[in-house]
């Protein structure tokens, strides 16, 4: 009966476990089929609305896991996180396989998440107060609003990682998390999520609680994947308090008693308890082992994170946790006698073993490949930190030894790099162009053009150095190809550059005749510059000049509204309304103008006439005088003026 009870809760969990993974996939072909899409359901997500205040379809996940949480507890982690359906999952395989594996309990380790929670989302707002910045006001941004973290997009993969690093991230933080650190090791050494969700598992009435008295048989502790001693906390407290408590159930199913059960429970917010007290004083280091292991911790997620534009910062802190327990088990490796790792033994009586020079070969080559990937790194932080300053200086000319400074670190991380990011290629480009090196800076761009057609500042580039040395041709085809393949990646210029790009196109079009490609380009270009004019002013001036003035007259009046230069706009605009014989808006427009132009004498003529057309001959006669006084030689303002007066006369005669 207990193996029946203990079988139906885990079916129940691996069916809604799979049925994420099938609403995922159903996710995914709705976007391949409508091209559009909610956008991903992660809740990495949750940072665009932290910091650029965009409420994404992740955050709405997050609001909703947090109140739920807040009420029945930590039940996401083990009922719908993919994450720890992946490290059950390498679990099930490692028991079938007979590897051994077993939780590590450190004083240090096991507040990370907590930290890295911190950094993530408290830490840039604390920033931000430092700095007198005012936080975002929250908004809902749909795709096409040239916003990349918008709540619906047509990119689906958008904060999602390429191929290769999705099966990395699932070898650490499954296989290589689970064998090292234990069964959930992820979840309680690294997640920032996880870290929000015990911090309202605390206020949770929603408990594991103990429904009447018990043998302590300890079989519900020995049912727990979550390390915490369940018997000692319904014993001590009548529920379960630890907030690694996951809520899957297991524990209900294995006892025989029945009387482990889910139930409601004054918080253990509210209550004496200790909410860690079962986990103190069964660590597996040392005070000076776990103070290591946090150094080591710190230094290897600064070596890792963005290692080659490829690791992201949470596989980075997964690859942390690993290499800090590595190092120190490394140390007990050296000074011990004897020593075994999950049933391996390595070494005995002080004779290495053949998992023992396994072993010691993996630290070693571990060792060596930490040290040349912190060589690249500091080669790669300095060059961007003299690209990021030029970059910020724009307009001041900087010295050609920062630039040859920059140049060198770059040269020398992607000389001696596995890999050559894109991204730092593209920057050292930019670097040679500066430095006067425009062979060079082609080359690289090139170079990034063969490996990533869609790359669009390095197709965008290319049009603009062949636009400077009088290739138009060779420019536009560049920036077609922009528009045709590119594709737009987060926390970069993409969208302005393809803004920028259907800009140059769709003026070339207007100039060979072709209005409708134009103008589709044109509308193409304004959606991705919102807020620069001068898609709309060169649109405005096409439609113009083959008639079409209202249409014209409206984009300028957008123009204006994006900032647009105001003495130039409002001149368009009054010519257009005036041939459109619309005298009063064209008559609003110059007295504008006369405001901003005080001294010319054509504006004021222009505005008498306006003036003289809607009925005020007063105000004409004003104006037509001040256009005289200021051009004693404007002919055409004597003569209106005269004919304003002779108009009068005869209105007065009769």
């Amino acid at each position: 009966m207990e193996v029946k009870k203990y079988r139906s809760f885990e079916k129940w969990r691996i069916a809604t476990l799979l049925g994420v993974h099938v609403l995922f996939i159903a996710h995914f072909v709705h976007w391949k089929i409508r091209g559009r899409t909610l956008a991903p359901l992660e809740f990495n997500e949750v940072m665009y609305t932290i910091h650029q205040g965009i409420v994404t379809a992740g955050f709405i996940l997050m609001a909703v896991v947090m109140v739920a949480t807040m009420i029945f507890g930590r039940f996401f982690c083990s009922w719908g996180c993919h994450i720890l359906a992946l490290q059950d999952t390498c679990g099930w395989l490692m028991d079938k396989l007979h590897i051994r594996r077993q939780p590590i309990r450190s004083r240090t380790l096991i507040w990370i998440p907590m930290a890295v929670m911190f950094y993530l989302f408290i830490w840039p707002q604390v920033l931000g107060l430092f700095h007198g910045i005012e936080g975002p006001q929250l908004e809902v941004v749909q795709a096409g609003s040239a916003r990349w973290s918008s709540f619906s997009t047509d990119n689906f993969w958008r904060n999602l990682p390429p191929p290769g690093v999705a099966v990395l991230t699932f070898f650490i933080c499954g296989f290589a998390i689970v064998y090292l650190l234990g069964s959930r090791g992820f979840c309680f050494q690294a997640c920032p999520y996880g870290a929000l969700f015990s911090i309202a598992d605390q206020l949770a009435p929603g408990r594991i609680v103990l429904a009447k008295d018990c043998s302590q048989c300890g079989l519900c502790t020995k049912a727990c994947s979550s390390d915490i001693l369940v018997h000692k906390e319904l014993a001590m407290y009548g529920m379960v308090t630890n907030p690694r408590c996951l809520k899957d159930l297991d524990c209900i199913a294995a006892c025989p008693e029945e009387a482990v059960q889910y139930g409601f429970r004054k918080p253990p917010i509210f209550r004496k308890s200790h909410p860690m007290g079962s986990y103190s004083g069964r660590y597996s280091f040392t005070l000076k082992e776990d103070l290591s292991m946090l150094m080591l911790f710190i230094v290897s997620v600064f070596i890792f994170r963005g290692l080659y534009d490829a690791v992201p910062f949470l596989l980075a802190v997964g690859l942390a946790v690993c290499t800090a327990y590595l190092s120190v088990l490394s140390y007990r490796f050296i000074r011990s006698k004897s020593i075994q790792l999950r049933g391996i033994m390595l070494k005995d009586t002080a004779h290495v073993r053949t998992g023992g020079w396994v072993f010691g070969v993996s630290m070693i080559a571990m060792l060596m490949l930490i040290l040349h990937s912190a060589i690249v790194q500091w080669h790669t932080w300095k060059g961007r930190a003299v690209f990021t300053e030029i970059a910020a200086n724009t307009g001041v000319n900087a010295s050609s030894e920062h630039v040859q400074e920059g140049i060198a670190h770059y040269e020398s991380a992607l000389s001696i790099g596995l890999i050559a990011p894109i991204d730092r290629r593209k920057e050292l480009a930019n670097l040679y162009l500066i430095a006067g090196d425009q062979e060079r800076s082609i080359e690289l761009l090139n170079g990034i053009i063969a490996q990533d057609p869609a790359h669009v500042e390095a197709c965008y580039r290319l049009g603009e150095l062949a636009s400077a040395a009088g290739d138009r041709r060779t420019a536009l085809a560049h920036w077609e190809r922009t528009l045709e393949l590119g594709t737009i990646r987060p926390h970069g210029r993409d969208e302005e550059l393809l803004g920028l790009a259907a800009l140059a196109v769709a003026d070339d079009n207007a100039v060979s005749g072709d209005q409708a490609k134009a103008e589709q380009l044109y509308q193409e270009a304004a959606a991705r510059l919102p807020s620069d004019p001068r898609p709309l002013l060169a649109w405005s001036g096409m439609l113009a000049r083959s008639g079409a003035e209202k249409k014209a007259i409206e984009l300028l009046q957008q123009a204006l509204q994006r900032g647009a230069d105001e003495l130039l706009v409002r001149n368009n605009l009054g010519g257009l309304l005036l041939r459109d014989g619309r005298w009063k808006e064209a008559k609003d427009q110059y007295q504008r103008l006369a405001e901003l132009r005080p001294a010319d004498a054509q504006i004021r003529y222009t505005l008498g006439v306006a003036q003289a057309r809607t009925g005020d001959p007063l105000a004409a006669q004003a104006s037509l005088h001040q256009a005289l006084r200021l051009d004693p030689t404007h002919a055409r303002a004597k003569q209106a003026l005269d004919l304003l007066v002779m108009n009068q006369r005869t209105n007065s005669g009769s």
